[in-house]
């Protein structure tokens, strides 16, 4: 069973980071056997880390700072479906300054393309031999776009966006890109645009090429995207049988805690401010609300606005 958010590993102070280049370093791992595999591989592993059993225990830990710089969080699991996804995004939405790098010893592709959506910096996957941690840790440097937008442009608009994707979860992280742009350009809150929305709509493009067309090669994935100053729509349709949505089980509760998979509908519930399945599970729509709109109208039945 999971350790409490207050568990740390045991024989490890509770917060002794170390420091190279001003970088706070910090580990987290619920398996201590397979860490210290991990860490007498590499090159260069980090002496003095501290380290967590859970993404958690190191969340409240964190939370003991008054003010935290640049710090560098190593994730390291036997499997990437074995992270804390929704612990993971509470991290980066609380520490924007942290740098998250996995180290895996192995991570299917549905796993690595969530882990990005949230943003980690790296997933590096063995032989751990050629992994100079030291190096790692020092030249990193945090994923801030460059990008600079109008505080006027966007007000005067609506964006809508049309996509036809093969079945391949390749082609989620660019879809992704395109939705985390548009809504900075609208001033949505950084939350969001960062980490919530695109993590929201990798679930459901991603439930739609792996569970509704089975991935399949001959099967294409619709993808609709309305961005205003107000509101952000997705709607994702596959080709698929649909899906029973009575049938799938609350995360939370029972047997379905214990099991890798299923999270999605949840998560994406969690997260978006509207989520409605249609045409028997073939389509998804999901809606955010721009929580920085200024009231300055309403929109009208084509989605535009209207001053």
């Amino acid at each position: 069973m999971a350790k409490k958010s207050s568990d740390s590993i045991p024989g490890s102070p509770p917060v002794a980071p170390s420091m190279r280049s001003d970088r706070t370093v910090f580990v987290v791992s619920a398996e201590f056997a397979y860490l210290e595999s991990v860490f007498t591989s590499c090159a260069d592993p980090p002496a003095s880390a501290a380290r967590f059993a859970t993404i958690e225990a190191l969340c409240d830990a964190l939370a003991q700072f008054e003010r935290l710089s640049l710090a560098f969080v190593l994730l390291v699991e036997a499997r990437g479906d074995r992270i804390d996804i929704p612990a993971l995004r509470r991290l980066r939405l609380d520490y924007p300054q942290a740098v998250l790098m996995a180290l895996l010893g192995e991570c299917d592709q549905q796993s690595a393309l969530r882990l990005q959506s949230i943003g980690v910096h790296g997933i590096l996957l063995p032989p751990f031999e050629r992994v100079n941690l030291g190096r790692e840790i020092t030249t990193a440097v945090p994923n801030v776009p460059a990008f600079k937008r109008h505080p006027d442009l966007m007000r005067r608009g609506s964006v809508r966006i049309d996509f036809a994707i093969p079945s391949d979860l390749t082609y989620v992280l660019g879809i992704n890109y395109h939705i985390s742009n548009l809504l900075k350009e609208f001033g949505y809150p950084p939350q969001d645009t960062r980490v919530n929305v695109p993590l929201a709509c990798d679930e459901a493009i991603t439930n739609a090429i792996v569970h509704g067309n089975r991935s399949r090669a001959d099967k294409k994935v619709s993808i609709q995207i309305y961005v205003s100053p107000n509101r952000f729509r997705i709607r994702v349709r596959d080709e698929g049988e649909g899906f029973d949505l009575a049938r799938v089980a609350n995360p939370t509760q029972g047997e379905a805690l214990l099991r890798p998979s299923g999270r999605g509908v949840y998560l994406m519930r969690s997260i978006m401010d509207s989520v409605q399945f249609k045409e028997g599970g073939r389509v998804v729509e999901l809606e955010k609300r721009n929580g920085n709109a200024v009231e300055n109208g309403s929109e009208n039945e084509n989605g535009g606005t209207r001053a």
